[in-house]
């Protein structure tokens, strides 16, 4: 049996927790909840704040099949993000069979909440996205996250780097569009973009974004997230300017003094050449993930009966019958027709 989280599951997610897998390292690097602190807050905030929680319980099958999953509802899209599953494959015998049956009540308890997709950051690890692809998720993207730790040579202002404005919006949502792959885009936004207008998200204490223009053209787009625990910034560039924003780095992550603290930088693998680029500047591998998504809802191509103005009833194709005002314009090409001919 699976049902939403309640006050009476707090002991059973405190056991569970310790054995269970954390999903998106962003948002796990920044935030330091925990699943019973991120629960209970989703609970008592009605979800807007926090995570909605699912619990199987394993109720009358005869075997110990308990565990959890937790999803991060999206401040500004209809989109869920999977932030946790207990107990992890390597913990439970059935753990697999526990998953698939939590992420499939998720994707039709997302449906029914008008959610149309769920997004899993997930380590990169077949076992992982074997059960998460049985359960209807696909893979759209996969990265490597770079960290750096101590300090940045200052810079100069970059010539064209500016702060992003609400007058800059569509230009920045276009060059998305034009440089993320369309099969990726969905769900693969930087987070900062996502909420410009709405405020950092409730685990991150500033946002700070800047795009990259020459001649109003966004050449590049710069989001930075930070909390006492990390910095997240993301990086977003047109493929023939990838070699020369080193000097954009630098003024971003000196402007902000992210020395006292770690940087972590993701690289989807279509950005070719900006790992490398990261490495320059002392930035070294920290982990692999790889981004699946469910969608709840397909779409579907449905015919619809179109009325033809000026017909009383239906076409019999074997004997036609036209509106007498239609007949009279008939009659009237034709007419006009033999006198061109």
């Amino acid at each position: 049996m699976i049902r939403p989280f309640g006050i009476r599951d707090i002991v059973k997610i405190q056991q569970l927790q310790p054995q269970g897998v954390a999903f998106d390292l962003k948002r796990l690097l920044l935030d330091a909840s925990s699943p019973m602190h991120s629960a209970l807050v989703g609970y008592l905030t009605y979800h807007h704040l926090g995570t909605i929680t699912c619990i199987h319980d394993g109720a009358g099958e005869g075997k110990d099949l308990r565990g959890f999953a937790q999803v991060y509802p999206h401040p500004a899209k209809s989109e869920w993000s999977l932030a946790y599953l207990s107990p992890s494959l390597d913990y439970h015998l059935n753990a697999s069979d526990i998953w698939y049956r939590l992420l499939t009540y998720l994707v039709i308890y997302g449906a029914e909440q008008g959610i149309s997709r769920i997004a899993a950051y997930a380590p990169e690890d077949g076992e992982i996205e074997d059960v998460l692809r049985q359960a209807g998720f696909t893979v759209v993207n996969r990265e490597e996250v770079f960290t750096f730790s101590g300090e940045m040579a200052a810079g100069p202002t970059p010539k064209g780097l500016f702060p992003l404005e609400s007058v800059n919006s569509w230009a920045v949502g276009e060059f998305f569009r034009q440089v993320v792959p369309q099969c990726v885009q969905a769900g693969t936004f930087p987070t900062c973009w996502q909420t410009t207008g709405v405020g950092a998200p409730s685990w991150s204490d500033a946002s700070d974004e800047f795009v990259w223009l020459q001649e109003d053209k966004v050449l590049a787009y710069f989001g930075l997230q930070h909390t006492s625990r990390a910095c997240w910034l993301d990086i977003v560039v047109r493929p023939e300017h990838r070699g020369d924003i080193l000097h954009c780095i630098k003024y971003i992550l000196t402007l902000f003094n992210c020395t006292n603290k770690p940087v972590y930088c993701a690289v989807p693998d279509y950005s070719v050449g900006l790992g490398w680029l990261l490495r320059t500047l002392g930035f070294s591998s920290y982990a692999r993930q790889v981004l699946l998504v469910a969608y709840t809802a397909a779409r579907v191509h449905i015919r619809r009966q179109v009325t033809v103005t000026g017909l009383d009833r239906t076409v019999d194709l074997g004997t036609p019958v036209y509106h007498a005002d239609l007949l009279t314009r008939l009659k009237t090409f034709n007419e006009q027709a033999r006198r061109v001919g």
